[in-house]
């Protein structure tokens, strides 16, 4: 992509996609970058503590924009999604359980998200991180869980989720 360095229309190549600069070279262009999201969600959870097996990894809203992607208001610690598409990354940083397994996947409106289960398995006790990225289409309003999947309870230090309409 060749960019131009003229007044009315010009990019800054040295960024990982070109930013765009529509209009006259005054303050008032408008700036176009292809890496921000129309609309997205950062929830974390940086308590902690036990989650049961098959409970909520309950996370709060800490940064948005857009009303694509919200804090749930009928499920504590849940994210509301409007129909579109996203691009879902989450980590959690916990304790191995007994079993030797750390497991956290996605439910929407209950139902787990094929694909979504994200494993570790080390010694019990030892401390580890596991993250992973999905695409997923929603049709209709939907309600997303970051969960304990495992077969023990989990002891997580944080968790976060990450929710970018795509």
């Amino acid at each position: 992509m060749a960019c131009f360095t003229r007044c009315g229309n010009f990019c800054c190549p040295n960024t990982p996609n070109p930013i765009w600069v529509i209009g006259s070279c005054s303050n008032s262009n408008d700036v176009i970058n292809p890496i921000i999201p129309q609309s997205f969600g950062f929830f974390q959870n940086t308590l902690g503590g036990t989650v049961p097996t098959g409970s909520i990894i309950p996370v709060t809203l800490s940064s948005s924009r857009g009303s694509m992607v919200t804090q749930s208001t009928t499920t504590a610690g849940a994210v509301t999604l409007m129909p579109g598409t996203y691009e879902i990354t989450y980590f959690v940083n916990g304790t191995v359980p007994a079993s030797g397994t750390l497991s956290v996947a996605l439910r929407t409106n209950g139902v787990q998200v094929a694909g979504s289960t994200a494993s570790v398995t080390q010694t019990a006790s030892n401390q580890v991180a596991v993250s992973k990225t999905i695409v997923l289409n929603v049709a209709s309003t939907t309600t997303l869980e970051l969960y304990n999947a495992g077969t023990d309870a989990l002891t997580i230090s944080n968790a976060n989720i990450l929710v970018k309409e795509i």
